[in-house]
């Protein structure tokens, strides 16, 4: 009997997760432009190319997945585009898909658009895919059977109590992230601080996102609906164990459900945002858990400024007061950190990896230099108050975060899922 008797009733985790540059993504253009942005019918020779090349791909033994989407670029005009997913090398996919891609090309245009790897074009999709379609073989799609078959996979994986069908898209975007995105919160030794800021700025990216189609209306809403598909579906990706993990917790509430149905309101989104938003805050980041509770609203508050991807959208002004707003946070983290790691250099309990890490910081912040085992809790608020807030800033994703998550406490959840695919 194992020790968690929930392992072996939970949707499984995908094993052996390939390296993303280790995976082949070619994008072609297909058909022709449209004349809008609205969800057109699928042509008859793409429907027929999505059911054969699956058959095909499985005969060759590959593993990976097709993906098509429309385009909503806002300066290009609208269309089909059909990505094409392989764990290998390019020669390998394009071998194994020669005979559909080209019984395709004999009935509509198609033209390459990009050919790079999963870690470049996972950004593009965030900006501009619509999902319509996915379809997955080998590998992949032994593992996505295998939950889509699973008696409780609508509770964690699909986006429960909207209406989402297991074949649509959106409902296997959490499955994609699942097997080449960020790895499972639900590590070994517990839920981390970093894993609470990642749920917090994922939470804090998905209200942003409907913010800005809320302000833009119908005008701008098409531009900005695939990075609303896409971040929703990287929440409920970010929070899929933790709502696993309140199944093993007496008395918990169920996760609510994020609001995926096509006649979707940015008004039903975003109340579907704050419910999963006071479910976080009351479940796993209390007042019991104060590491935890910080990193999660750091997170939601200061989305933009870690994402990359977002910051194109703020303006200098804007980014002097979220450096700001985020140097509080900063402070309380590295105080919080450095009170552990003082406490066990002088306790003789430091690991070598701890020392390593807080030798790193010091040389990006040398204000914290003169610190050593015999340092009051005064010393570490003054050295601390000394940092800038651009460097401080500037040190935050690199080098305080994972400081901090080594020495942080870990909140344990009594729940996992089992290896399979």
């Amino acid at each position: 009997m194992p020790a968690d008797d929930y392992a072996g009733f939970l949707p499984p985790v995908f094993a052996n997760r390939p390296d993303g540059e280790d995976i082949t993504l070619r994008t072609f253009i297909v058909g022709d432009p449209l004349p809008d942005h609205q969800m057109a019918g699928i042509p008859a020779p793409m429907q027929m190319f999505l059911d054969l090349v699956a058959p095909a791909m499985e005969r060759a033994g590959a593993d990976g997945f097709a993906h098509l989407w429309l385009d909503h670029h806002p300066h290009e005009q609208p269309g089909w585009r059909l990505s094409l997913a392989h764990i290998g090398t390019v020669a390998d996919l394009n071998a194994a898909v020669a005979k559909p891609l080209a019984r395709l090309a004999q009935a509509m245009s198609v033209t390459e658009f990009e050919t790079a790897n999963w870690e470049e074009t996972r950004p593009l999709w965030r900006k501009r895919a619509q999902p319509v379609r996915l379809v997955y073989w080998g590998r992949l799609g032994r593992h996505v059977r295998a939950v889509i078959g699973h008696g409780d996979a609508p509770s964690f994986y699909l986006p429960a109590g909207a209406g989402v069908r297991s074949d649509q898209a959106v409902a296997s975007l959490p499955l994609l992230d699942d097997m080449l995105g960020a790895r499972s919160v639900l590590a070994a030794d517990g839920l981390g601080f970093e894993n609470a800021l990642q749920i917090g700025i994922a939470l804090g990216r998905a209200h942003l996102i409907e913010s800005w189609i809320e302000a833009g209306g119908d005008e701008k809403e098409p531009y900005f609906r695939p990075m609303q598909i896409w971040h929703q579906a990287w929440l409920t990706h970010a929070v899929m164990d933790l709502a696993i993990a309140s199944l093993a917790m007496s008395g918990q509430p169920p996760m609510p459900a994020l609001d995926y149905a096509g006649d979707a309101t940015p008004q039903s989104r975003k109340a579907a945002l704050d419910d999963l938003s006071a479910w976080l805050t009351a479940l796993f980041f209390s007042e019991a858990n104060p590491a935890h509770r910080n990193a999660f609203i750091a997170g939601v508050q200061n989305a933009v400024w870690l994402d990359p991807d977002l910051q194109q959208y703020v303006q200098p002004q804007q980014r002097d007061e979220i450096i700001q707003g985020l140097l509080p946070y900063c402070r309380w983290f590295l105080a919080m950190a450095l009170y552990n790691h003082l406490g066990n250099l002088a306790d003789d309990r430091a690991t070598a990896d701890q020392i390593s890490l807080f030798d790193l910081l010091v040389a990006s912040l040398p204000e914290l230099a003169s610190l050593n085992s015999l340092s009051t809790q005064r010393d570490i608020e003054q050295h601390i108050i000394r940092i800038d807030a651009a460097r401080a800033a500037a040190a935050f994703d690199a080098l305080v975060i994972p400081f901090c998550d080594l020495l942080m406490p870990r909140l344990s959840l009594a729940a996992s899922r089992h290896q399979a695919g």
